[in-house]
């Protein structure tokens, strides 16, 4: 099996496919050859002889040069990532590991947008208020207790609820599918809906976290109705895609106070525009689709696609 690698990216360091994570593939599959590739010329030079493709963008034309290709895959989670129509034998491949880091950022935005840990920060430092207690007192909340609801709960989601359970939280998990089976470590309080009862959810949620996929399906599928629904006191986190929710919708109830707080980590357009609602919202701690940062990054993608190709080989 030929494995060619083309993971580069000039901006964010995991996103790199290194030496170490070429070793640890190989490590995996000690049976296939691995070429990593450092610019797109000699990607594209390898791929006459490549079994299976690893990139972050692929175009269609190459297809027309890989006569041996029979897995293209990335790291990258969304579905709508290659925007390519692949021939009859080749498969797309996307990554499914995000969820143990994309979780350990989800608990930390809700125990510090409970806490007021990360907006008391923010008064501290860039808006000059050098005690400020009385953004503390009567507004720090428990997270024992609280109501979860995870709008998109398939890999990621669940593993954001596991994350949280320890912490007592009591997770409704919410996808279009009810087939799987409840993850083991729910209890008595735990439970997994469908998309259609999501207004009955929003009525009893304190901490809403969005982790949908792209598309038409999920475009604006919290908008101003969804958000009046929640609670008063209610937060909002998006760490999925950032066409699920209504941004102008969002700031308006932030700025209300209906919304207690946001943590934002996607956007509808990123980078995030300077003239954004919600860079001026109020309680709200924006990140620039940073959740899944990690020094693991590739070696996490590498252990999971050799599992998978070894899955694939076996038929």
């Amino acid at each position: 099996m030929n494995i060619v690698v083309y993971l580069v990216n000039d901006n964010v360091a995991e996103f790199n496919f290194g030496f170490g994570s070429a070793m640890r593939l190989v490590e995996l599959l000690p049976d296939a050859s691995v070429s990593v590739c450092s610019d797109e010329n000699s990607f594209v030079n390898e791929l006459q002889n490549a079994d299976v493709a690893v990139v972050w963008t692929f175009r269609q034309e190459w297809f027309t040069i890989s006569p041996r290709l029979k897995v293209l895959a990335t790291p990258a989670a969304g579905k709508d990532y290659f925007h390519v129509n692949p021939p009859d034998g080749v498969q797309l491949v996307y990554g499914t590991f995000h969820g143990a880091i994309m979780a350990e950022t989800a608990a930390g935005m809700i125990i510090g947008m409970s806490r007021r840990l990360l907006q008391t920060a923010q008064l501290m430092t860039s808006q000059g208020k050098t005690w400020p207690r009385d953004a503390v007192s009567g507004k720090a909340r428990r997270v024992r207790g609280s109501r979860v609801t995870i709008l998109g709960f398939g890999h990621i989601g669940s593993e954001i609820g596991r994350i949280l359970k320890p912490f007592g939280c009591r997770i409704t998990g919410i996808r279009r599918s009810l087939a799987a089976a409840a993850p083991d470590w729910f209890g008595p309080e735990d439970r997994v809906i469908s998309i259609a009862d999501l207004d009955e959810a929003l009525a009893c949620t304190d901490h809403l976290v969005c982790v949908l996929p792209g598309g038409e399906q999920t475009t604006g599928l919290i908008g101003k109705k969804q958000i009046s629904m929640l609670p008063d006191g209610a937060f909002i986190y998006n760490l999925g895609r950032g066409n699920a929710i209504d941004e102008c919708a969002l700031a308006d109830g932030l700025s209300s106070g209906h919304i207690a707080g946001a943590a934002l980590d996607v956007f509808a357009v990123e980078p995030l525009p300077d003239d954004s609602p919600l860079r001026t919202a109020p309680n709200t701690v924006l990140y620039p689709h940073s959740s899944a940062f990690s020094p693991d990054y590739m070696d996490l993608f590498a252990e999971e696609l050799a599992g998978k190709l070894k899955k694939a080989a076996a038929g």
